[in-house]
Formats: structure tokens, C-alpha cells, sequence
């Protein structure tokens, strides 16, 4: 199933060149593949690190920019939301839909291009499997984060119940792909995006990760049965 995965050292470029690919049909492919789940999804992340008016908010691996602006909803006029990405053609996809008071800005979350303490929230939706250090993405995000801030990730994650897992692989590496190619004319690369969850660790191992970062307070949450999942934590004051 994972043979469709690139090597570590040429994943970054095989997955920018993946997503600059698919990024015209990426929020429809979505809706498709989860049934329109991911909104909700996006929905809980932004509620989950409960962004305040007037805070500093950075949205990893942006996309199209869904959870950024949720976070700039909330934080109004009186706030600063970034969404960052490294691929400029899911940016300017985020463009396209309307400003709407988010900055764009292409950048790779293994380097960010701020100043220690700069944000009072950090998300990252669907990103951190797509890198090839993920200890050094978790411990960039903390670097940025003012004490107190908080961090969230939502991804794909893995069923705790073990008898749906068959289902899901089925649904993941059987359906998604045809999905895939019928919706963005790329079955490639929803080969690899279901193969990239096979091999990202449980969701209470990535729990795990943040504590070791240095965040408190971590919680994981099984969205859909463990089809997604929610972890999040707090910068020690």
C-alpha cells in the first residue's frame, strides 16, 4: 500500500508538486471523499484552541485557507491570522476565494519565518504527515507560540475500534483514489494521501510527540469513529 510513498529526502518536493497539482479541485475532492465532513472538521479545530478577539493566529499547511478563516472570525478585526503553505498554487486557490483580512504566505512549517513567541494560536490541518521531521514541525510551532498559546493538529488518524479497519483501508486505498481521478483528474496523488496516513503514527502517539515538544494540557479527540482526529495542547505559561 505504501509503495507510492517518495523517499524522505525527496518527499518535499514530490509533495509540493502534488498538492500545486490538485489544488483547483482540492476543496471539491474533499467534500467528495468525506462526505463534507471536513468542514466540520475544520470547525472543531478552530474551536478547539478557542482563538480569542484580538489574538495572533498562524494556520499551517493552509490549503485553501477553510480553518484560516475561522480563525479570523474569531479573532475580528483587532487580530492577525497567517495562512501558511508552501505550495503557491493551493495560495492562490486561497486568493481566489477572497482576502477576507488573512495574510498569504508561502513558507515551509520546518523553517516558519517568525520571531519567537509571535502567535497566541498555531493549527495545522492535514500537514504534519506530509512532512519528513515531524519532531521539528511540532517544535517550531512551539518556538512561535507565546506562552499560553496553543497548538492544534487535524488529521487522518486510525480507528480504535479494530474491526472498522478493513472498511477504512478499503474506503481509503480502494474508493478515494477513484474519487480522486474522477474529481481532480489525479489518482496519484489520492493514492499517496491515504498511503501517507498508513505510515503517520496513532493519534495517541502524536499526543505523545506534542508532550515530549514541551505542551501541557494535550488532548486527542476521534472524529468520525477515528476517521480524523483532533490533538491539541498548550505553551507552559
Amino acid at each position: 500500500m505504501n509503495d507510492v510513498l517518495p523517499g524522505s529526502e525527496a518527499k518535499p518536493a514530490y509533495v509540493k508538486a502534488m498538492f500545486d497539482r490538485i489544488a483547483a479541485r482540492y476543496d471539491l475532492a474533499n467534500d467528495a471523499m468525506t462526505l463534507g465532513h471536513h468542514r466540520a472538521w475544520k470547525g472543531a479545530i478552530a474551536k478547539a484552541v478557542a482563538p480569542q478577539s484580538g489574538e495572533r493566529a498562524l494556520d499551517l499547511a493552509t490549503g485553501t485557507g477553510d480553518i484560516a478563516r475561522r480563525l479570523r472570525r474569531a479573532v475580528g478585526d483587532a487580530g492577525r491570522v497567517v495562512g501558511l503553505d508552501f505550495s503557491p498554487e493551493m495560495l492562490a486557490a486561497a486568493r481566489r476565494r477572497g482576502e477576507d483580512g488573512v495574510e498569504w504566505l508561502e513558507g515551509d512549517m520546518l523553517n516558519l519565518p517568525f520571531a519567537a513567541e509571535s502567535f497566541d494560536v498555531v493549527t495545522v490541518g492535514f500537514g504534519l504527515r506530509n512532512v519528513n521531521d515531524l519532531p521539528r514541525a511540532i517544535a517550531e510551532a512551539y518556538r512561535v507560540l507565546a506562552p499560553g498559546g496553543r497548538y492544534a493538529s487535524l488529521d487522518l488518524a486510525k480507528p480504535r475500534i479494530g474491526a472498522l479497519k478493513p472498511f477504512m483501508d478499503a474506503y481509503s486505498f480502494g474508493v478515494v483514489p477513484l474519487i480522486g481521478k474522477a474529481v481532480a483528474g489525479d489518482d496519484t496523488a489520492y493514492k499517496y494521501l491515504p498511503a501517507s496516513n498508513d505510515t503517520f503514527p496513532h493519534q495517541d502517539d502524536l499526543g505523545k510527540a506534542f508532550e515530549a515538544a514541551g505542551f501541557t494540557d494535550v488532548r486527542v479527540k476521534d472524529l468520525l469513529l477515528g476517521a480524523a482526529a483532533l490533538v491539541w495542547g498548550t505553551k507552559p505559561a
